[in-house]
């Protein structure tokens, strides 16, 4: 924001002079506050607002390893400014905060000032304060000519300010703030304009017109948009059992875009990762549904010995085999702890963090992050249970949390089939075959309907069918889905230069190439109908179509012939019958995926 405004900050600390008798003393933070006075949030609904958002902000800015960021507003009500200073501090007066305010709704006011903060928090990331160079240059007797003169050669400043623009933007939308309604367009006033208007700051050469910075960061903005089909398309894949590829496009957003979704996503994909690498007796020891994302389909059924022996009565004794996957399990905690720095308030990725531990052997760890959770959000059915799991697995030779653990489960049973898994599961390590023999017979009656994982161990456990039959899968009668894709699943040819410019005629392309996995494609968007295929090595590997669709959840079962399987996902529910699937928000259909290879 320097070229904002800071042109007018100097010339309102030029006039005073006992603020201009040390350049130096403006490098500290009690300089503005003895010279102005410090507003605590307490004494002002506007200063609380700003360090509320500014606490947001900092969650995912760029980290700077030799300072703090810490915000102070001052009581400056005649000039607007804002400056970071090389301690840390970022001091933002009180006219500043004003006009974030003036004529601005809630939304608008917050994305104003989330920018004006954000801009701030980059220059502290990247260490520019150009702005020192300004008042050492200035120091004695200075005039707004030498002022602009200054600033006109000062294409280093230009560029940190742009740099900052662009971070700064992102910083505030990744934090969820609607900083498009900062480039209006079609005649209204964009921030820029709006700024330099209230401020009345003259604009020189080193200071870019409003309307140039408003429109870098509408193609900020539209790249952004552009990009998105990345996170897209990694979900997806990881839902349809692919991560190894998912990764990479989920990678390539979090180049653009690293917030929490994102960061999440590749912990629950390395997580996914790291149980296909498991024996089935570690991978499914508890059912523990992931959060945000769906659970990897598991790619075979097997039928192993006892899932419960005398020195494997928790989850805790697997830790570290095979080593692949406790690796894997260490990129998803990397990834998981990042996200819930992002958002310190976000819950989805603290419940997969706390899987993660558990299947490090980590239980006091896990339970330290759901306690955190059920916090933030009491009583949600997934941290519940999560925490049951791991009291019993804190168990020890001087303390034993098997019962505690059991009694919450049995409480809570009728919360759905993962209850009763994993009340079986405590039930049979003591072993207490008589009980648990009733839960694993009750899982057996809807084997079909549970994930490949689950499904499999019950039927090893259960003693109501034989376990082929349990395996087993009765089919039915099913009906072609009404929906229809633009190119054909199973027959599809590869796709030619020629044919390919015949099938995307008048769509929205956007290609990558990543040299390490061999992948290479486009990602293809049809921006009336919605629709988006993605193509990979020549061949097209998914569909999607988003929108509003005539269809009823309750209709969809009679197009699968074998019974719908849900897996939970942070806003809604994914109904799955490969090839397809269908996310479902508040009862309503809104994105149909299917897959073709």
């Amino acid at each position: 924001m320097r070229y904002l405004f800071f042109f007018s900050a100097l010339l309102f600390l030029i006039g005073d002079s006992d603020g201009m008798a040390a350049t130096s003393g403006k490098q500290e933070v009690a300089f503005y506050i003895e010279t102005y006075g410090e507003i605590a949030p307490s004494q002002s609904p506007q200063v609380a607002t700003a360090h509320k958002i500014f606490k947001q902000l900092r969650a995912v800015a760029d980290k700077n390893a030799r300072r703090l960021p810490k915000l102070v507003v001052v009581n400056s009500k005649t000039n607007a400014w804002a400056i970071a200073l090389p301690s840390g501090h970022i001091v933002l007066s009180k006219h500043a905060l004003d006009l974030c305010f003036k004529n601005a709704g809630a939304d608008l006011a917050q994305a104003r000032l989330a920018f004006v903060l954000g801009h701030e928090l980059a220059h502290l990331a990247h260490d520019d304060y150009w702005h020192q160079e300004v008042e050492e240059f200035l120091a004695g007797n200075p005039d707004a000519e030498r002022i602009a003169h200054f600033l006109d050669q000062s294409y280093e400043a230009r560029e940190a300010e742009l740099a900052a623009d662009d971070k700064g933007y992102i910083y505030a939308a990744m934090a969820g703030f609607p900083v498009d309604r900062l480039l209006r367009k079609n005649g209204k006033q964009d921030f820029f304009a709006y700024w330099m208007q209230q401020t009345q700051s003259r604009v020189t050469a080193s200071h870019p017109f409003p309307e140039d910075r408003a429109e870098l960061l509408r193609r900020r903005l539209a790249m952004l948009q552009q990009r998105v089909g990345f996170f897209d398309f990694g979900v997806r894949l990881a839902h349809f059992g692919y991560c190894e590829d998912a990764v990479y496009f989920l990678q390539e957003f979090q180049k653009v875009f690293p917030g929490r979704a994102v960061l999440n996503n590749l912990g629950v994909c390395y997580l996914q990762m790291a149980r296909n690498a498991m024996k089935p007796s570690r991978a499914w020891f508890y059912w523990m549904p992931f959060q945000l994302d769906v659970e990897t389909r598991a790619a075979a059924l097997t039928r192993g010995g006892p899932m419960i022996d005398e020195q494997r009565k928790f989850l805790k004794n697997y830790a570290g085999e095979p080593e692949t996957a406790d690796q894997y399990l260490q990129t998803a905690l990397d990834y998981l702890q990042r996200a819930t720095q992002a958002d310190p308030a976000y819950v989805p990725a603290r419940l997969n963090l706390a899987i993660v531990n558990l299947y490090l052997g980590r239980p006091h760890q896990a339970r330290a992050v759901l306690s955190e959770a059920l916090q933030l959000a009491p009583d949600p059915p997934q941290a519940l249970l999560l925490d049951a799991l791991a009291l019993y697995e804190q168990s020890g030779p001087d303390v034993d949390l098997w019962p505690s653990a059991v009694a919450r489960l049995e409480k809570s049973i009728s919360k759905g089939p993962e209850w009763v898994y994993n009340l079986a599961r405590l039930l049979t390590a003591r072993p207490r075959m008589e009980e648990a023999n009733p839960h694993w017979n009750r899982l057996a009656a809807i084997a079909a309907t549970l994930p490949d994982g689950i499904r499999a161990q019950v039927c090893a456990m259960q003693s109501k069918t034989p376990a082929l039959a349990c395996l087993a899968r009765q089919t039915q009668a099913a009906t072609e889905p009404p929906w229809q894709w633009p190119i054909p699943g199973k027959d599809a040819p590869p796709l030619t230069p020629t044919l390919r410019t015949k099938l995307f005629s008048g769509w929205q392309s956007i290609p990558f190439d990543w040299y390490k996995p061999k992948l290479y494609g486009f990602i293809h968007r049809n921006p009336k109908t919605k629709v988006e295929v993605l193509e990979m090595n020549q061949m097209v590997h998914l569909q999607a179509a988003k929108g509003e669709f005539p269809l009823k959840l309750s209709d969809m079962q009679q197009y699968c012939p074998k019974p719908l399987q849900k897996f939970p996902v942070a806003q809604g529910e994914l109904f799955h019958c490969y090839p397809w699937a269908v996310l479902v928000q508040e009862d309503k259909i809104i994105q149909i995926w299917q897959v073709s290879r």
